[in-house]
């Protein structure tokens, strides 16, 4: 089996015509979302360090910092769209290996402006590479070793994986795709961009308070790497391109117990998996809090709850919450607050606008809402063994007036709609963007595929 010139093949080879419908809507919805996302990440703290970054990494005026309108080269201009796509953790997830986006499609998107390709390249490279993101996570065993000790509860519990250095592949041959490499060529790049991924840290990202702005990974360090290895295997230079082959392998490199290679060719290029492993956040924080959030949300709204009228909030999550990040109220910058179930609740519980303004200074330093957080308590999955408990208990007043509010069961959609994509989208933009902006870039995105050079997209989300 020769999984990486299979992939080379598939990215290199793909048609548009190839890819059915359904995966056409679904990249659409994704490039929406995504801009969105990293244009709502310009004026958090973590953004603007990246945006600075790139203006002084420069280069030649080649690609675009998103949200700015700036110019940058394609190296720079990647790595800041990885930390600006992630700044807000507000982007889809695709599962495996969940945070997907900010790993594969920068390169993309910057070689693809350099280059000047049409939307219809776009959407396959978006679509070529978010594919092999979830079949290469889905084929990885990765075992007890990346699994985490939880000593009091006398268990261990897995991540959904231990790292996004598996990512590499799937951007290096969809960016090598829209710079035209043959699928040799591509070959090369994968095996550069495999032997400079990063080590997977994942399980000491989630067991150590504060958390960094790094947080599992830079997406923005793995872009550029990815944007490196592309131009250099362009220019000759030559990268291992048996990299994902035999017994010592990528798997065994990243720590794997071992791999199912055929998960990752096995229909490729005829099945497409990724747009139905799609989920979209509805909140701008960690996804094991989505659908309680949206519970809470609901309750506050159905009774006309203020912070002041609650006494106590009982939030039900999935193991990940029994983590130091998930618990902590220790939050040094807006990227902790990301993962703080007590100050994410606190800030749902104050009606704060859902979007960018969640994680703005003046909110996670409010003293109100760090108040708040002591109401919050949080239990798992492990504290209701039968299964009976809600999602989330909303208590008020106390002795006779006491009441409790409660909800379980699915509270968001698996998808979506184009509605709700698009409100998403506004409501990240407005402060960067003027409406008549935000529109044009609704309807480019919506009709990509008659785009013949994807820099009309990167002028209508560039500041007027």
């Amino acid at each position: 089996m020769h999984v990486t010139k299979d992939i080379a093949d598939f990215a290199a080879k793909t048609d548009y015509e190839d890819l059915p419908p359904y995966a056409v809507r679904e990249t659409k919805r994704l490039l929406l979302d995504t801009m969105g996302c990293a244009i709502g990440g310009v004026r958090t703290q973590k953004g603007k360090i990246a945006i600075d970054l790139a203006h002084s990494l420069g280069g030649p005026a080649e690609a675009t910092i998103l949200g700015t309108g700036d110019k940058v080269s394609g190296a720079s201009s990647a790595f800041a769209a990885g930390e600006l796509i992630n700044a807000l953790d507000y982007e889809a997830l695709l599962s495996p290996p969940d945070h997907a986006t900010p790993y594969v499609l920068p390169a993309p998107l910057a070689i693809g402006e350099t280059k000047r390709v049409s939307g219809k390249e776009l959407i396959i490279a978006t679509a070529v590479a978010h594919e092999l993101a979830t079949r290469i996570g889905s084929s990885l065993i990765f075992g007890r070793r990346f699994a985490v000790e939880l000593p009091e509860r006398g268990m261990v519990m897995s991540l959904p994986t231990p790292g996004y250095g598996l990512c590499s592949f799937a951007g290096a041959a969809a960016g090598g795709r829209l710079l035209g490499l043959s699928a040799d060529q591509i070959a090369h790049a994968m095996g550069i961009a495999g032997y400079v991924a990063p080590v997977p840290m994942l399980t000491k990202f989630a067991t150590t308070v504060p958390v960094s702005m790094g947080k599992y990974l830079s997406a923005g360090f793995l872009s550029q790497a990815q944007v490196l290895a592309i131009l250099s295997a362009h220019m000759g230079y030559t990268g291992d391109t048996q990299v994902l082959d035999s017994d010592y392998g990528f798997w065994r490199a990243f720590g794997c117990d071992g791999w199912k290679p055929e998960y990752i060719t096995e229909g490729l290029g005829q099945v497409w998996y990724f747009p139905e492993r799609i989920f979209y956040k509805t909140f701008p924080c960690c996804g094991a809090m989505q659908n309680t959030l949206a519970h809470f949300h609901s309750i506050i709204s159905q009774y006309d709850l203020n912070p002041d009228d609650i006494t106590e909030v009982i939030v039900k999550l999935n193991l990940l919450a029994e983590l130091p990040a998930w618990q902590t109220t220790q939050i040094e910058t807006h990227v902790g607050l990301q993962f703080s179930v007590p100050y994410i609740f606190s800030i749902a519980a104050h009606r704060i606008e859902i979007g960018p303004s969640w994680q703005m200074p003046e909110i996670f330093t409010h003293q109100g809402i760090a108040e708040f957080t002591s109401k919050v308590k949080v239990i798992t999955d492990l504290d209701d063994e039968a299964g009976q408990r809600p999602d989330v208990e909303v208590v008020t007043g106390t002795g006779p007036a006491r009441k409790t509010y409660s909800k379980k069961g699915l509270a968001l959609d698996h998808q979506m709609t184009d509605t709700e994509l698009i409100d998403k989208f506004k409501r990240n933009t407005r402060s960067i963007l003027h409406q008549n902006q935000i529109q044009k870039a609704i309807a480019v995105i919506q009709t990509l595929e008659d785009c013949n050079d994807i820099t009309d997209l990167f002028a209508c989300i560039s500041p007027a």
